[in-house]
């Protein structure tokens, strides 16, 4: 490889490096989103417990058994906030058949002026359309006995095929990236400014460790492209499949 290919690949690997984020930002900008997160799923007291005969749950003076104590957490995980036009049917939380809901309430919620209302049905939970801006959400407690683990939610929302599970936004790509290219950064400046005293000093070519970190950086840009183009792909189909 010649030293003004090398010049050009990595002038090309920057304007990629500081564009791929870029371009990620506006892909994600104007996306409309809702998540839901079980943040725990707590059993009390169960049917197959060992100390069953000995501890005893009631509740308003009535035995319960096999009794959980469910978090759910809904957030807006979107870059666009949902008003309350924007709902066709509200979010239910169908909890599965056969149960007994004995409690449910707003354990928390961001911001603190969020207007949540939340009705307990027979074996559901539904929450009335509210206004959710980007990174608004709240908890409910919800307590219930004969729980199964059957879990759904779902909504008919503008601009929402479903409601997501929620994931936790991973820099681990920005991270990568900038670990990679700070020493690639760092290892070109040498090779352009140092290279025979780099050379005498440590007796190899830095060439050497400028191409790996080339290839690395153009690995990472690479991989993450194809995931750009594969989620947005996916996306454009599900919405398709949705509309018909």
């Amino acid at each position: 490889m010649s030293f003004s290919i090398e010049i050009l690949l990595g002038c090309l690997a920057v304007i990629a490096a500081i564009t791929v984020p870029l371009i990620i930002y506006f892909l994600q900008k104007s996306k409309k989103r809702l998540a839901y997160e079980i943040v725990s799923n707590t059993q009390l007291v169960g049917v197959k417990s060992e100390v069953q005969n000995k501890i005893k749950i009631y509740y308003e003076n009535k035995l319960v058994e096999n009794v959980h104590l469910l978090l759910i957490r809904i957030i807006n995980n979107g870059n666009q906030s949902i008003s309350i036009g924007d709902f066709a049917k509200r979010i239910d939380i169908n909890l599965g058949n056969n149960l007994n809901i004995l409690t449910c309430e707003i354990l928390r919620q961001y911001p603190d002026n969020l207007d949540v209302n939340v009705i307990k049905m027979v074996d559901s939970i539904e929450i009335e359309p509210l206004l959710l801006n980007p990174k608004d959400n709240f908890t409910i407690k919800i307590l219930l006995s004969d729980y199964k683990e059957n879990f759904e939610v779902s909504a008919r929302i503008e601009g929402i095929s479903k409601i997501e599970v929620y994931k936790e936004p991973q820099p681990l790509f920005n991270i990568t990236l900038m670990l990679t290219f700070i020493p690639f950064l760092i290892l070109m400046i040498t090779r352009i400014f140092f290279e025979d005293t780099f050379e005498n000093y440590f007796g190899f070519d830095i060439s050497i460790i400028v191409h790996t970190f080339l290839v690395l950086i153009i690995t990472i840009l690479v991989f993450q492209i194809l995931k750009i183009w594969y989620e947005a792909a996916k996306e454009f189909f599900l919405k398709d499949t949705d509309e018909e």
